[in-house]
């Protein structure tokens, strides 16, 4: 079974405070997003890009989006937004329930719980959490911590985070096999 990696986006992979959210869905419901060129190839930051691609090369995992960004977007959206801002291969691995977070303000934690619990495999399986300090903070001293990586507000998804990422992958892959 392929890893699940939860992906939130602010402080992440969207790090520059001129495109946010507001923007990207200003563009998307605009009728002419292919004009915001500029937009798409700075709203996901090209080095956060890069490293959630090496990982994503390395294990090829299923997305579910923990971001805020799917409580007020749809899955074509998120999916548009995604493939726009040179992440084609995420919006291609979305899982059928594509989003954990469904109402805006709710607690990280308590949606990545309620998602796993319901769409759980039989079997165990490894995934991954990439979020930020502040967004994720209720993953802190929870059963999902150690399943975190925890990304520094405005520096995202850096070098030493997609390492950290890549071991707690591995080391699942690692237990799994052994229990098989």
């Amino acid at each position: 079974m392929k890893p699940l990696v939860f992906l939130d986006f602010d402080d992440v992979i969207a790090i520059h405070p001129d495109y946010t959210s507001g923007v990207v869905v200003a563009a998307l419901r605009s009728g002419n997003p292919h004009l915001a060129i500029e937009l798409w190839a700075n709203v996901f930051h090209q080095e956060m890009r890069a490293n959630l691609a090496r990982l994503h090369h390395e294990f090829e995992p299923i997305y579910v989006i923990s971001s805020s960004w799917a409580t007020y977007m749809s899955r074509d959206e998120i999916k548009e937004a995604l493939i726009r801002g040179g992440l084609g291969f995420v919006a291609a691995s979305l899982h059928s329930r594509w989003r954990s977070a469904t109402e805006v303000g709710s607690f990280r934690v308590t949606d990545i719980v309620a998602w796993l619990r319901s769409n759980g495999a039989p079997r165990p399986f490894a995934y991954v959490i990439l979020d930020d300090s502040s967004s994720g903070r209720t993953l802190v001293d929870s059963v999902l911590e150690p399943h975190t990586v925890f990304c520094d507000e405005w520096v995202g998804f850096a070098g030493i985070q997609l390492e950290r990422a890549r071991a707690i992958l591995l080391a699942q892959r690692t237990s799994l096999s052994i229990e098989v």
